[in-house]
């Protein structure tokens, strides 16, 4: 799961250099809706009514327009992929507060320990880039995501649970799709280079992030906590700045290491049930 979720800021950053954010998002929904209603009426999916579709449609534009909004024109005006992936990376803690304040989702005392052990990882992993890479908008810009992942994923587990998976990310993946071609078009339009270096990027933020990283996720949240299910956020920072090195051109710091074994001792402690 973290492999799938430090390619979407590696390549996300690819596709912001060639695409404006808002239409990188637009296509990667336009073209995973119909792919993913294809396997939800293959496979025989039940669809929600009434008021759990209300739901169903509220978690996906969470999930997947603001999130993804806020991520991919945080990497469009230039904020890091690594500081993007840590500021994602604190939303484990986000998620394990709200599910206890709203929803009374407890944690043991190892899962919080864990969760500290975590956060103090993802500031090892980027310490260098918080020195002087941020601006005020894009600070607003990533913490709109992450608070589209947090809110979104508290709402995947509690209110749209139930329903099958397939189902909710194809209606998800609609709603989406519509409300970005409004937003897009009043902003940068539609147009996407026809050259395989900007291509290849939305390809696989359909497939791979779309489709696979998100029927994963909703797997994992009902089978574990909001918390555990998030856990594996700790680690993508880490694993973001070293894919970045080669990817991207960006320098490693010893701090990624540190960072990357902490996340791990975090990721551990978190997904413990003793």
């Amino acid at each position: 799961m973290a492999f799938f979720w430090t390619s979407g800021y590696i390549v996300g950053a690819l596709a912001t250099a060639h695409t404006p954010a808002l239409t990188v998002s637009l296509w990667r929904l336009l073209v995973a809706a119909p792919l993913m209603c294809a396997i939800a009426l293959a496979a025989g999916a039940g669809w929600p009514r009434g008021r759990q579709l209300g739901w169903v449609v509220l978690t996906g534009l969470l999930l997947q327009a603001v999130q993804f909004s806020g991520v991919y024109t945080a990497l469009e005006v230039g904020v890091p992929a690594g500081l993007v992936a840590l500021l994602a990376g604190t939303s484990p803690v986000l998620v394990a507060i709200g599910g206890s304040l709203f929803f009374d989702e407890r944690l043991t005392w190892r899962q919080w320990l864990g969760s500290a052990i975590g956060v103090l990882g993802v500031v090892f992993a980027v310490a260098d880039e918080m020195q002087g890479a941020l601006t005020v908008g894009g600070l607003l810009l990533a913490l709109l995501g992450v608070a589209g992942l947090a809110s979104g994923t508290l709402l995947q587990r509690f209110r749209v649970g139930s329903v099958d998976p397939r189902s909710a990310n194809t209606i998800q993946l609609t709603a989406s799709a519509a409300f970005m071609a409004v937003v897009a078009g009043i902003g940068p339009g539609f147009h996407v280079p026809l050259t395989y270096a900007a291509l290849a990027p939305i390809v696989w933020l359909t497939l791979g992030l779309s489709i696979a990283a998100i029927m994963l996720f909703f797997w994992l949240l009902r089978r574990q906590k909001g918390g555990e299910a998030t856990s594996f956020l700790y680690v993508v920072p880490s694993l973001t700045a070293i894919a970045a090195v080669p990817i991207l051109g960006q320098s490693l710091n010893p701090g990624v290491v540190i960072g990357l074994a902490l996340s791990l001792i975090g990721v551990n402690l978190v997904g413990s049930r003793r």
